[in-house]
């Protein structure tokens, strides 16, 4: 058996390229037969996958990366700041509607550091198998996560008599960059980044 699988994995999604796999998502189940019961779908549902961490989870790793010294000689660690207090848990599912298609389904716990936030967020996509002849067959998977955005949170730093106390981004906050101009750079990332997409050919012989 011949196994070919070409994977896309996009970082900054195209939005139309999302929309329509959560409308292949909700409308293919429709042009099925009708006589697919609840319990059917229940007895036919089964545990993909469980995974910790997620690509979201990797921005905050790559953010824990270094530090600074105050000028009283204080040592602040990014770990600190981005550091999970409970790692971002992702359970997948899958329901078989028909030999053919099923749907694939499952939820993000989400994460929390002191200085960031992943939102919880739910997983949503199919799995579609074109049997070409006896030997050969096409198969069309996607997942897309919608909710589960990442968020970057700020600082509030005392600049003294001169600046005051203002708000600045933890990780440029001894920076030569007026505090308000740090703010620019805080990380927010949309959950759908971990869209993925999948064409596979199998060819037996």
């Amino acid at each position: 058996m011949l196994c070919i699988i070409y994977t896309i994995t996009k970082k900054n999604l195209n939005s139309v390229l999302r929309i329509l796999l959560i409308y292949a998502t909700f409308s293919c189940p429709f042009l099925l037969p009708q006589h697919v019961a609840a319990q059917d779908l229940l007895e036919q549902t089964y545990l993909l996958n469980v995974k910790t961490g997620s690509g979201r989870s990797q921005i905050a790793k790559a953010l824990s990366r270094g530090g600074y010294q105050l000028a009283d000689g204080t040592k602040v660690n990014f770990s600190d700041w981005y550091r999970p207090k409970f790692p971002d848990l992702n359970f997948l599912f899958l329901t078989e509607i028909s030999p053919s298609f099923a749907l694939t389904w499952g939820l993000s716990s989400g994460e929390r550091g002191e200085k960031y936030l992943i939102d919880p967020g739910l997983w949503l996509g199919f799995i579609y198998r074109a049997t070409l002849n006896e030997y050969s067959s096409l198969t069309f998977s996607g997942v897309t996560l919608i909710g589960g955005n990442f968020r970057e949170r700020a600082c509030v730093g005392n600049y003294g008599e001169i600046g005051g106390i203002q708000s600045v981004n933890c990780r440029l906050a001894a920076s030569i960059l007026p505090p308000a101009e740090t703010l620019d750079f805080l990380i927010n990332e949309s959950g759908s980044r971990e869209m993925r997409f999948s064409i596979s050919y199998i060819l037996k012989f």
